[in-house]
């Protein structure tokens, strides 16, 4: 069997958020499938070396970790050289050089976990030969985001998230144009970067699933509960931050009018000051971190997925559906969801109907209901772990 080497930007453990979650998952899958795999990954406090020891015991593989230089000195790097700061921020050279071995002669198949880490190999390939067959999970089209970032911020940080947008772009078109091959997390994702970074080469979907033991729907009903509108996610991410603000700002006031006693729960970790503030507000709470969100699923009548910048697929969106909760979206919180319609999901586009369609989640809970459980059938139907990542399988077996 081939021998794989996960090359991860942090820790892929606990599997409690987007990027760790899906690495996770993937070293799961590799390891089920009888392969030799570690883990390279890069560490910043005593907390990720313990998380790095306990992947390795809930594996049984091993886990190098490679603590990364000050954070100014890394940006500071990356910005002398011309490259993406997001390629400063994973920096370090005892890694790289760990790296190159593994490109000559202890690896069969290297795999990198974002677009910030195949600095690494594109640099190693002009010092050695490389022996590794190299992959690269770009999960999202990061270039994208930059982008989008840039348009909603004034000026200096439009100018920083242009020039990333533009530095990162090249260096997805170069990765794709070097690697054996790379995947994105969605056709739709797939679609995008063909259209504006590179169609020189097929990018192949490698989706996201869910662990169903994990996440699954609630014995009760809520029956004479308040109505409950969730949102989780890491609460230090802009995505975060907007989609949470847009709605307390601009939906929440006309939501408590129909529903006086309805109350909006903000779980996740890292709350930003902007993200607390939030708190202060009639019915909303902000949790910061906890230690099992299940149960926050289980109390809601509904999950909010109100996002103005994204890209990729909304991990909590699935979570959501897997706990046969019905879902509150943008077009932009659903993209990417092969199941998502207006006949699985409540959608809108502006402030007015989105409260509305809070409110109709709640009013009209048989139509709710309906909605719900036909995700929850095409959820169960589609997204196991393993039928998501067959194409990474069927490539690895055609090596």
């Amino acid at each position: 069997m081939l021998n794989i080497s996960v090359v991860a930007q942090r820790v892929p453990y606990p599997p409690n958020k987007g990027e760790k979650l899906r690495t996770f998952h993937q070293i799961e899958r590799l390891v089920q499938l009888g392969y030799s795999v570690d883990v390279l990954t890069l560490v910043e406090s005593p907390a990720d070396e313990s998380h790095a020891k306990a992947l390795e015991a809930a594996l049984n593989i091993t886990v190098s970790t490679f603590t990364l230089p000050a954070k100014p000195m890394r940006y500071l790097w990356a910005f002398r050289k011309g490259l993406p700061l997001s390629v400063g921020a994973f920096y370090s050279e005892s890694l790289f050089h760990a790296i190159i071995k593994k490109m000559t002669h202890e690896a069969d198949v290297l795999l990198f976990s974002a677009s910030s880490l195949g600095y690494y190999a594109l640099r190693g390939l002009k010092k050695v030969q490389c022996n590794a067959h190299l992959l690269m999970d770009f999960m999202d089209v990061d270039s994208d985001k930059w982008a989008q970032y840039a348009t909603s911020s004034v000026f200096p940080m439009s100018w920083i998230y242009t020039r990333e947008s533009e530095k990162v772009q090249a260096l997805e078109a170069q990765i794709n144009h070097t690697f054996l091959q790379t995947f994105l997390i969605a056709q739709e994702e797939v679609a995008l970067f063909h259209r504006k970074v590179s169609a020189e080469k097929p990018v192949k979907v490698l989706g996201n699933g869910m662990d169903f033991s994990h996440f699954y729907p609630a014995v009760d009903n809520h029956v004479n509960q308040p109505p409950n509108f969730l949102f989780t996610g890491v609460m230090d991410y802009k995505p975060n931050i907007d989609a949470v603000c847009w709605f307390v700002e601009h939906c929440w006031t006309p939501i408590k009018s129909k529903l006086p006693n309805a109350t909006f729960t903000i779980a996740g970790m890292n709350p930003t000051d902007q993200v607390k503030a939030l708190g202060d507000v009639d019915g909303v709470e902000v949790t910061g971190f906890v230690e099992d969100i299940l149960p926050y699923f289980h109390r809601a009548c509904a999950f909010v997925a109100p996002f103005r910048i994204a890209r990729g697929v909304q991990n909590k969106v699935l979570q959501a559906t897997a706990c046969n909760l019905v879902v509150v979206t943008t077009p932009m919180g659903a993209e990417g969801i092969a199941f998502a319609s207006p006949e699985t999901m409540l959608m809108a586009s502006d402030a007015k109907t989105f409260a509305e369609q809070c409110v109709k989640a709640v009013v009209d809970e048989a139509n709710a209901r309906v909605i719900a459980e036909n995700a929850f059938h095409c959820i169960r139907q589609q997204y196991s772990w393993e039928q998501q990542l067959m194409p990474l399988q069927t490539l690895l077996e055609s090596l």
